[in-house]
């Protein structure tokens, strides 16, 4: 299993992105192998979001349908104990630019042994995660 972050997802979905190419690939790769892919509700929140502002209604449309919609995609969802746990992680790491996000992703893999993700968040590997190219 891998974990898609929001930059990953983002750059699959807008064909502007410079990482386009790559995160388009990765994720072709993994549904073709049929490995499944971890995300987060934080995640779908932020990608959709980011999706909407920068390309409108029909491009986070797209991008939810196409998440939300996949088997191959499950999703974690923050409770209050996990939220509380990515909330120490975010504030014992000084780098102003982390995301609670972030920091609740690390959490869900950790917790669930991955150790590989779909990002272009160096955040990822400062906290000891690979990230796939």
């Amino acid at each position: 299993m891998v974990f898609a972050d929001s930059s990953g997802f983002i750059a699959a979905f807008d064909a502007r992105d410079t990482g386009h190419n790559a995160a388009a690939k990765a994720f072709r790769h993994l549904a073709k192998a049929g490995q499944a892919v971890l995300t987060t509700d934080l995640v779908v929140s932020e990608t959709l979001t980011h999706l909407r502002r920068r390309g409108g209604w029909e491009a986070s449309k797209r991008g939810g349908d196409a998440i939300l919609r996949s088997r191959g995609v499950q999703i974690v969802c923050a409770d209050r104990e996990s939220l509380e746990a990515a909330y120490r992680e975010f504030v014992r790491n000084g780098d102003p630019k982390l995301s609670l996000c972030d920091a609740f992703s690390f959490i869900a893999m950790r917790e669930r042994g991955i150790a590989r993700a779909i990002t272009f968040d160096r955040h990822f590997v400062d906290a000891g995660f690979e990230i796939l190219d």
